[in-house]
């Protein structure tokens, strides 16, 4: 594999983590606002295709 091939891959991998990292930050952004706004857990979890237990987690380090 050539430098630049290697270098093309590695940049593919940054962008592919970066968006990753970025779409769990929305999900956990919104089901932050899902909660100030009165929704249950589980319909936050619902909304946001995260766990239940985890929005208990968010709703436990928010309160």
């Amino acid at each position: 594999m050539t430098y630049e091939m290697r270098m093309k891959d590695i940049r593919e991998e940054s962008l592919a983590e970066g968006e990753a990292k970025g779409k769990a930050e929305e999900k956990l952004a919104t089901a932050k606002r899902f909660l100030n706004m009165g929704l249950s857990v589980q319909d936050v979890a619902k909304g946001t295709s995260l766990s239940v237990e985890q929005v208990e987690k968010i709703k436990a380090e928010s309160e």
